[in-house]
C-alpha cells in the first residue's frame, strides 16, 4: 500500500510502503512477520531526486556541501526504513547521464535500475527542472529525529498576526526585504536559501476600510540563518517592545508580493497541504510542502530569473513577461519571440481547456469536433484574435486565443469573419450574417 502522503510532504518517514513476510527464525521456531523492502514510491523517489538536485546545484556553485549528512536527513525521514540512498543517488547520475545531462562526479552513474524506475526518476527530474517548476531551497533540510512532528522540508509559512506586526503595511513598502521572527524550534532549521510564503490573518471590514481574508500575501526567500537580533524597523508594530525583543529573526527577500491580490485560504485546493493555512496558528513559522509551496508560486505569476524567451514562453507567467519586454524590444527579438509563442504550448493548454471544439461552431449550434487525429485524439487550431506579430498588451496571452475548427480558422483570416466588440470576458463576432458572442479562455 502507497502512503497516501508523499514522504516529501513533511517528511514524516510514513514506513506504510513497507510489505510484511514470513520469515524464519534461526534455530527454529515460528515465523514472524518482519519489514522488507519494496519497490520504492514515487515520493520517496522524489525526495531523492529533490536532495540529489540541490547537492548538484551546490556544486555547480563551487560550495561544500556533506553527503553522508544529506543521506542520513533522508533515511531519518523520507525514506526511513531503506539500508542505502547510495546507490539511489548513483541511479539518478544514470538517469541525468542518459538525459544528456550533468551528474555529481561522486555518484558515479549505476545502471542497475529498472526501466520503470528509470522512466519514473527521469519524469521527476523533468518536473524539477523545467522552466515553470517553483525552485528547490539551496540546501536540503537538517536532519531531525524521526519523531519530530513537523520536520523541515526547505519550504515555509511565516504566520503573521496584525495584531502584533501590520505585515500588509510592510508590503506595501518599497522596501523589499525586511526580518521577521522565527519560531524557536526552527531556529537551527531555517536556512539561507530556502522559500515560503508570508499569510496574514483576516482583517474585519469597517466603514473606512474594506474586510481582507487571510491568505497568502507575499512568496519569499530566506537571505541568511536565523540571529539574534531586534527589528530597526519599528514602524509597522503595535507595540514597540516586540520590535525591540532581542530574538531569533532572519532576514526575507520578496519574490512575489501579493498584497493587492492575495490568495485567499478559502480558495486554496482542500487538502492535507493546505490545511495549516486555514487555521489559527500560534507559530511564527512553521513548514510546509513542496506541493503547497508548487502551487501557491504558480498562483502567484512569478518568472524564474534566467530563462530564455523560449523558455518564457512556455509558461504563462512568462508569457505576460515577455509582453512586457516585447515593447520595447528591437525587431528581431520581437520576430523571434513571435514566433516561439506560436509555436509555443500556450495555445495547446487552451485547447485543452477548451477540449478541442471549435468556439464558432459551438455558438452556431453544430458539431464543434473538426475530425479525429489517427491516435483518436480531437483535432483543432489556435487563433490569435490580434495578430501576435504585434505583440502588443494581451496578445501573448491566453484571452488572445480562439478555438476553432480548420475551416473556420481559414475564414478568420481570409474571409468574412469581423470582430465587432472585445468586452474583458466575450468577443462579439460577425461570421458571415451571424453575430456571435463567443467567451474568452482564461488559463489559471
Amino acid at each position: 500500500m502507497e502512503c497516501a502522503l508523499p514522504p516529501s510532504y513533511l517528511r514524516s518517514g510514513c514506513r506504510c510502503f513497507r510489505k510484511l513476510k514470513k520469515v524464519a527464525i534461526p534455530g527454529g521456531g515460528e515465523g514472524q512477520n518482519v519489514a522488507t523492502p519494496s519497490e520504492w514510491t514515487a515520493g520517496e523517489l522524489s525526495a531523492a531526486v529533490e536532495a540529489y538536485l540541490q547537492m548538484l546545484a551546490l556544486e555547480e556553485r563551487g560550495e561544500k556541501y556533506n553527503k553522508a549528512a544529506v543521506q542520513r536527513m533522508l533515511l531519518a525521514g523520507p525514506i526511513a526504513g531503506r539500508s542505502t540512498a547510495e546507490q539511489r543517488m548513483q541511479n539518478i547520475s544514470f538517469v541525468l547521464s542518459r538525459m544528456g545531462r550533468r551528474w555529481i562526479d561522486g555518484y558515479k552513474p549505476l545502471s542497475n535500475v529498472g526501466a520503470r524506475t528509470a522512466e519514473t526518476l527521469r519524469n521527476i527530474i523533468e518536473g524539477y527542472t523545467s522552466p515553470d517548476a517553483a525552485p528547490l531551497p539551496l540546501r536540503p533540510p537538517v536532519a531531525v529525529p524521526a519523531s519530530r512532528k513537523w520536520p523541515p522540508t526547505g519550504y515555509w509559512m511565516f504566520v503573521c498576526n496584525r495584531n502584533i506586526w501590520d505585515g500588509e503595511a510592510q508590503l506595501r513598502q518599497p522596501a523589499e526585504t525586511f526580518l521577521y521572527k522565527v519560531s524557536e524550534h526552527n531556529r537551527d532549521e531555517v536556512q539561507a536559501g530556502d522559500f515560503g510564503v508570508l499569510r496574514i490573518n483576516a482583517r474585519k471590514g469597517t466603514s473606512a476600510r474594506p474586510a481582507r481574508p487571510t491568505g497568502v500575501y507575499a512568496v519569499v526567500e530566506v537571505l541568511d540563518r536565523p540571529q539574534l537580533q531586534a527589528d530597526r524597523d519599528e514602524a509597522h508594530y503595535s507595540n514597540r517592545t516586540d520590535a525591540q525583543e532581542v530574538t531569533w529573526r532572519a532576514p526575507l527577500k520578496l519574490l512575489a508580493n501579493l498584497v493587492n491580490h492575495p490568495i485567499a485560504s478559502d480558495e486554496l485546493p482542500a487538502n492535507e497541504h493546505f490545511d495549516h493555512f486555514r487555521v489559527p496558528l500560534q507559530t511564527s513559522t512553521i513548514p510546509i510542502s513542496r506541493q503547497a509551496f508548487s502551487e501557491l508560486y504558480r498562483r502567484s505569476g512569478i518568472v524564474r530569473p534566467g530563462l530564455t524567451d523560449e523558455q518564457k514562453a512556455e509558461t504563462v507567467p512568462g508569457v505576460r513577461a515577455l509582453e512586457i519586454e516585447a515593447s520595447n524590444a528591437d525587431p528581431k527579438r520581437k520576430s523571434r519571440i513571435s514566433r516561439y509563442i506560436e509555436r509555443g504550448p500556450i495555445g495547446t493548454k487552451v485547447k485543452e481547456v477548451q477540449g478541442y471544439r471549435c468556439q464558432i461552431c459551438e455558438a452556431l449550434g453544430v458539431e464543434p469536433v473538426a475530425f479525429l487525429k489517427k491516435n483518436g485524439a480531437p483535432f483543432a487550431e489556435a487563433h490569435h484574435v490580434q495578430p501576435v506579430s504585434l505583440l502588443q498588451a494581451g496578445t501573448l496571452a491566453a484571452s488572445n486565443i480562439m478555438v476553432l475548427c480548420p475551416n473556420h480558422h481559414r475564414q478568420a483570416h481570409l474571409g468574412n469573419f469581423d470582430v465587432l466588440e472585445s468586452e474583458p470576458h466575450q468577443w462579439r463576432v460577425k461570421i458571415d450574417d451571424d453575430v456571435l458572442d463567443i467567451p474568452k479562455n482564461v488559463i489559471k
